[in-house]
């Protein structure tokens, strides 16, 4: 059965690299200080809509911000909260928009890791076992054993990190499914790719105000994984429901939607996480 997996990058307020896109007009544009809470209540809204469930990678920093709109958002059982580091920081180097970011020291991977769990756990009172890499690479972690220790040593059971193509660039393809880290010496760790066009990547390359247009790009990815009978991994972010318009446009309920009138499965990367996990050890 093809299936989609629905995560929100909650990330507003932690990304220092921010800084080194202009100050934030030439991605972020001029976004109200409550961006994080407008977009979660569109989330939150969307989900209860639908009926599905979801996932909010949240980096630490963005946490401590916005504390009260993430709890709220926590309690909601359609929502669950993993995490997205603490700072926004990379685990492998990414060239994007005519710079480079540079992946960031173990020592500073490791912190990051190990406090952001902490704070969902002291502020929400769940435990962290998911995490999305802040940007996504080609081969996800495959080729970078050293810093699947790091997740295994801080108890993160998934990750999503696989998201570009071969050009390290996107569409990611649908041919990169989920899989277990079993050659690289993790198979207790499950690799949730992300696919097709994470939001930010399209609307920034076509215009941030062709929400509509981004609802079929969406719909394509949809009938694909119909075809294919395969795994579908979104990627949105809490900032784009407000930079995008979703409210005006649709486009994320719309996908959601319309995913489930062809028959897809739509629910959280945990919740698919934890579904494999059961067929695995059945």
């Amino acid at each position: 059965m093809a299936t989609m997996l629905m995560g929100y990058d909650t990330e507003y307020h932690a990304i220092g690299e921010n800084l080194a896109r202009g100050g934030g007009e030439s991605f972020y544009g001029s976004l109200p200080d409550d961006t994080t809470e407008a977009g979660l209540d569109i989330i939150t809204a969307i989900h209860e809509a639908v009926g599905v469930t979801g996932t909010l990678f949240v980096c630490g920093r963005t946490l401590l911000q916005c504390l009260p709109a993430l709890r709220k958002a926590a309690a909601n059982p359609l929502l669950d909260v993993q995490q997205h580091t603490y700072s926004h920081i990379l685990f492998k180097d990414d060239t994007w928009k005519g710079g480079l970011f540079p992946q960031s020291r173990p020592e500073a991977l490791r912190h990051e890791l190990g406090a952001t769990s902490a704070l969902i756990k002291e502020h929400l009172g769940t435990d962290c076992i998911g995490l999305r890499t802040p940007h996504g690479y080609y081969l996800g972690l495959a080729d970078r054993p050293d810093h699947l220790q790091l997740l295994a040593d801080n108890g993160i059971e998934y990750v999503t990190s696989w998201g570009r193509n071969s050009e390290h660039d996107m569409p990611s393809p649908f041919d990169i499914q989920p899989f277990w880290y079993e050659e690289q010496g993790f198979p207790d760790i499950l690799e949730l790719p992300f696919q097709h066009w994470a939001d930010a990547f399209w609307f920034e390359g076509y215009g941030i105000d062709r929400g509509a247009e981004f609802l079929e790009v969406l719909k394509e990815g949809v009938d694909e994984i119909v075809e294919k009978d395969l795994v579908y991994g979104a990627c949105f972010h809490e900032w784009a429901m407000i930079r995008y318009n979703e409210a005006g446009t649709g486009w994320a309920r719309g996908v959601m939607e319309y995913a489930l009138e062809q028959g897809v499965e739509v629910m959280s990367y945990t919740d698919y996480y934890n579904q494999q996990l059961q067929q695995r050890g059945s």
